[in-house]
Protein backbone atom coordinates (compact mmCIF):
# COMPACT_ATOMS: atom_id res chain seq x y z
CA UNK A 1 0.00 0.00 0.00
CA UNK A 2 2.74 2.45 1.01
CA UNK A 3 5.85 2.03 -1.11
CA UNK A 4 9.21 3.77 -1.29
CA UNK A 5 8.32 4.73 -4.87
CA UNK A 6 5.19 6.53 -3.66
CA UNK A 7 7.01 8.45 -0.94
CA UNK A 8 9.88 9.37 -3.27
CA UNK A 9 7.50 11.61 -5.24
CA UNK A 10 7.35 14.04 -2.34
CA UNK A 11 9.93 16.05 -0.41
CA UNK A 12 7.97 16.23 2.82
CA UNK A 13 9.68 16.00 6.21
CA UNK A 14 9.30 12.46 7.58
CA UNK A 15 6.89 13.50 10.33
CA UNK A 16 4.55 15.28 7.89
CA UNK A 17 4.60 12.36 5.44
CA UNK A 18 3.79 9.91 8.22
CA UNK A 19 0.95 12.09 9.49
CA UNK A 20 -0.52 12.42 5.98
CA UNK A 21 -0.52 8.64 5.52
CA UNK A 22 -2.10 7.96 8.90
CA UNK A 23 -4.81 10.60 8.50
CA UNK A 24 -5.73 9.58 4.94
CA UNK A 25 -6.02 5.85 5.67
CA UNK A 26 -7.95 6.28 8.93
CA UNK A 27 -10.34 8.80 7.38
CA UNK A 28 -10.99 6.67 4.30
CA UNK A 29 -11.54 3.40 6.17
CA UNK A 30 -13.79 5.10 8.72
CA UNK A 31 -15.91 6.65 5.97
CA UNK A 32 -16.15 3.49 3.87
CA UNK A 33 -16.72 0.94 6.65
CA UNK A 34 -18.76 3.12 9.05
CA UNK A 35 -16.65 2.23 12.09
CA UNK A 36 -13.75 4.09 13.69
CA UNK A 37 -10.16 3.33 12.74
CA UNK A 38 -6.78 4.49 13.95
CA UNK A 39 -3.62 4.07 11.90
CA UNK A 40 0.03 4.14 12.82
CA UNK A 41 2.73 4.16 10.17
CA UNK A 42 6.38 3.66 11.03
CA UNK A 43 7.74 1.89 7.98
CA UNK A 44 4.86 -0.57 8.21
CA UNK A 45 1.15 -0.11 8.75
CA UNK A 46 -0.69 -0.84 11.97
CA UNK A 47 -4.45 -0.53 11.47
CA UNK A 48 -6.82 -0.80 14.43
CA UNK A 49 -10.62 -1.01 14.14
CA UNK A 50 -12.82 0.17 17.00
CA UNK A 51 -16.13 -1.68 16.80
CA UNK A 52 -19.19 -0.38 18.63
CA UNK A 53 -19.20 -3.54 20.73
CA UNK A 54 -16.15 -5.56 21.61
CA UNK A 55 -12.45 -4.87 21.90
CA UNK A 56 -10.32 -3.00 19.33
CA UNK A 57 -9.07 -5.31 16.61
CA UNK A 58 -5.86 -5.06 14.61
CA UNK A 59 -6.59 -5.41 10.89
CA UNK A 60 -3.79 -6.64 8.58
CA UNK A 61 -3.37 -4.43 5.52
CA UNK A 62 -3.61 -7.60 3.41
CA UNK A 63 -7.18 -8.13 4.64
CA UNK A 64 -8.43 -5.02 2.81
CA UNK A 65 -10.16 -5.97 -0.44
CA UNK A 66 -8.60 -4.85 -3.71
CA UNK A 67 -11.22 -2.24 -4.59
CA UNK A 68 -11.00 -0.55 -1.19
CA UNK A 69 -7.21 -0.92 -1.29
CA UNK A 70 -7.03 1.10 -4.54
CA UNK A 71 -9.34 3.75 -3.09
CA UNK A 72 -7.25 4.04 0.07
CA UNK A 73 -4.04 4.40 -1.92
CA UNK A 74 -5.65 7.11 -4.06
CA UNK A 75 -6.71 9.03 -0.94
CA UNK A 76 -3.19 8.70 0.50
CA UNK A 77 -1.76 10.25 -2.67
CA UNK A 78 -4.26 13.13 -2.50
CA UNK A 79 -3.36 13.84 1.12
CA UNK A 80 0.37 13.72 0.33
CA UNK A 81 -0.19 16.13 -2.57
CA UNK A 82 -2.08 18.53 -0.31
CA UNK A 83 0.59 18.40 2.39
CA UNK A 84 3.28 18.89 -0.27
CA UNK A 85 1.50 21.98 -1.60
CA UNK A 86 1.19 23.45 1.89
CA UNK A 87 4.85 22.66 2.61
CA UNK A 88 6.04 24.19 -0.66
CA UNK A 89 3.91 27.31 -0.16
CA UNK A 90 5.52 27.84 3.23
CA UNK A 91 9.01 27.31 1.80
CA UNK A 92 8.34 29.61 -1.14
CA UNK A 93 7.05 32.54 0.90
CA UNK A 94 10.56 33.97 0.60
CA UNK A 95 9.74 34.70 -3.05
CA UNK A 96 7.09 37.28 -2.14
CA UNK A 97 8.17 40.80 -2.99
CA UNK A 98 10.99 39.78 -5.35
CA UNK A 99 11.31 39.90 -9.12
CA UNK A 100 11.66 36.69 -11.13
CA UNK A 101 12.29 35.89 -14.78
CA UNK A 102 9.61 33.79 -16.41
CA UNK A 103 8.57 32.42 -19.78
CA UNK A 104 4.95 32.56 -20.89
CA UNK A 105 3.81 28.98 -21.42
CA UNK A 106 0.08 29.53 -21.90
CA UNK A 107 -2.39 32.37 -22.34
CA UNK A 108 -5.83 31.58 -20.93
CA UNK A 109 -9.11 32.66 -22.54
CA UNK A 110 -9.53 35.47 -20.00
CA UNK A 111 -6.04 36.81 -20.82
CA UNK A 112 -4.30 35.40 -17.74
CA UNK A 113 -0.66 34.51 -18.41
CA UNK A 114 0.59 31.13 -17.19
CA UNK A 115 4.30 31.61 -16.61
CA UNK A 116 7.09 29.07 -16.11
CA UNK A 117 9.52 30.57 -13.64
CA UNK A 118 13.27 30.33 -14.23
CA UNK A 119 14.37 29.77 -10.64
CA UNK A 120 15.40 26.13 -10.85
CA UNK A 121 18.82 26.83 -9.33
CA UNK A 122 17.12 27.84 -6.08
CA UNK A 123 14.48 25.12 -6.00
CA UNK A 124 15.86 22.16 -7.91
CA UNK A 125 13.16 19.69 -6.81
CA UNK A 126 10.26 21.95 -7.85
CA UNK A 127 8.81 22.88 -11.22
CA UNK A 128 7.33 26.28 -10.56
CA UNK A 129 4.75 28.23 -12.48
CA UNK A 130 2.77 31.33 -11.73
CA UNK A 131 -0.12 33.34 -13.09
CA UNK A 132 -0.32 37.00 -14.06
CA UNK A 133 -3.93 38.11 -14.34
CA UNK A 134 -5.05 40.92 -16.65
CA UNK A 135 -5.39 43.61 -13.91
CA UNK A 136 -1.68 43.11 -13.17
CA UNK A 137 -0.61 43.56 -16.80
CA UNK A 138 0.25 47.05 -18.11
CA UNK A 139 -2.61 48.26 -20.36
CA UNK A 140 -0.28 48.75 -23.35
CA UNK A 141 0.91 45.11 -23.13
CA UNK A 142 -2.48 43.41 -22.85
CA UNK A 143 -3.33 41.26 -25.84
CA UNK A 144 0.21 41.51 -27.22
CA UNK A 145 1.91 38.74 -25.24
CA UNK A 146 3.32 35.69 -27.04
CA UNK A 147 3.84 32.12 -25.90
CA UNK A 148 7.56 31.63 -25.33
CA UNK A 149 8.13 35.30 -24.47
CA UNK A 150 10.53 35.84 -21.55
CA UNK A 151 9.73 38.71 -19.18
CA UNK A 152 10.36 39.99 -15.67
CA UNK A 153 7.60 39.64 -13.08
CA UNK A 154 7.07 40.68 -9.47
CA UNK A 155 5.83 38.00 -7.03
CA UNK A 156 2.87 39.37 -5.09
CA UNK A 157 1.67 36.24 -3.32
CA UNK A 158 2.45 32.56 -2.73
CA UNK A 159 -0.45 30.49 -1.43
CA UNK A 160 -1.69 26.90 -1.33
CA UNK A 161 -5.12 26.74 -2.96
CA UNK A 162 -7.72 23.98 -3.19
CA UNK A 163 -7.56 21.83 -6.31
CA UNK A 164 -10.44 19.48 -5.66
CA UNK A 165 -12.15 18.27 -2.50
CA UNK A 166 -9.07 16.92 -0.75
CA UNK A 167 -6.07 18.20 -2.73
CA UNK A 168 -4.21 21.50 -3.06
CA UNK A 169 -1.49 23.08 -5.16
CA UNK A 170 0.87 26.03 -4.89
CA UNK A 171 -0.35 29.18 -6.61
CA UNK A 172 2.19 31.95 -7.34
CA UNK A 173 0.62 35.28 -8.23
CA UNK A 174 2.65 37.56 -10.47
CA UNK A 175 2.48 41.20 -11.53
CA UNK A 176 3.99 43.40 -14.23
CA UNK A 177 2.46 46.54 -12.70
CA UNK A 178 3.94 46.49 -9.17
CA UNK A 179 5.40 49.87 -8.22
CA UNK A 180 8.63 48.39 -6.88
CA UNK A 181 9.43 46.31 -10.00
CA UNK A 182 11.51 48.98 -11.84
CA UNK A 183 13.54 49.75 -8.70
CA UNK A 184 14.20 46.08 -8.01
CA UNK A 185 15.38 45.51 -11.58
CA UNK A 186 17.71 48.51 -11.37
CA UNK A 187 19.11 47.39 -8.01
CA UNK A 188 19.71 43.93 -9.43
CA UNK A 189 21.53 45.26 -12.51
CA UNK A 190 23.64 47.91 -10.76
CA UNK A 191 24.22 46.67 -7.22
CA UNK A 192 23.06 50.09 -5.92
CA UNK A 193 20.85 49.51 -2.87
CA UNK A 194 19.58 53.07 -2.54
CA UNK A 195 17.14 52.93 -5.46
CA UNK A 196 13.40 53.29 -4.98
CA UNK A 197 10.37 54.05 -7.11
CA UNK A 198 8.44 57.12 -6.04
CA UNK A 199 5.66 56.87 -8.60
CA UNK A 200 4.77 54.54 -11.46
CA UNK A 201 2.18 54.32 -14.20
CA UNK A 202 2.92 50.88 -15.62
CA UNK A 203 3.76 50.95 -19.30
CA UNK A 204 4.08 54.76 -19.32
CA UNK A 205 6.69 56.04 -16.87
CA UNK A 206 8.32 55.54 -13.46
CA UNK A 207 9.87 58.17 -11.20
CA UNK A 208 13.03 56.64 -9.78
CA UNK A 209 15.01 58.04 -6.86
CA UNK A 210 18.61 56.94 -6.29
CA UNK A 211 21.34 57.81 -3.83
CA UNK A 212 23.97 57.34 -6.57
CA UNK A 213 24.24 57.84 -10.29
CA UNK A 214 22.69 54.94 -12.22
CA UNK A 215 24.54 53.85 -15.39
CA UNK A 216 22.63 54.83 -18.53
CA UNK A 217 22.76 51.30 -19.96
CA UNK A 218 20.90 49.95 -16.90
CA UNK A 219 18.23 52.63 -17.21
CA UNK A 220 17.77 51.89 -20.92
CA UNK A 221 17.65 48.11 -20.36
CA UNK A 222 15.02 48.28 -17.60
CA UNK A 223 12.99 50.86 -19.52
CA UNK A 224 12.99 48.58 -22.56
CA UNK A 225 12.05 45.54 -20.45
CA UNK A 226 9.06 47.35 -18.96
CA UNK A 227 8.15 49.40 -22.01
CA UNK A 228 8.19 52.69 -20.14
CA UNK A 229 10.30 55.79 -19.59
CA UNK A 230 12.35 55.99 -16.38
CA UNK A 231 12.74 59.44 -14.85
CA UNK A 232 15.76 59.19 -12.56
CA UNK A 233 16.45 61.65 -9.73
CA UNK A 234 19.68 61.48 -7.74
CA UNK A 235 19.27 62.47 -4.12
CA UNK A 236 21.93 62.37 -1.45
CA UNK A 237 21.21 60.00 1.42
CA UNK A 238 20.44 61.81 4.65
Amino acid sequence: MITAELLSKYSLPEEQARSAIEVAIARTLTREMQISFSVKYDGKLEITAFHTHGKPAVIPAEAINKKLFRHVRYQVELELQKRQALFEAEQLKQLRGVNVTGQISRILIDGTLVVTLEIADLFRCLILSGECQVPFQPPRERGLYRIGQVLEFYVTKVVAIAAGHWSARVHIRLSRTARDLPARLLRERTGINGISCRRRIAGAFSDIVSTARIPKEAIVAVGKELGEHLNVFVEQAV
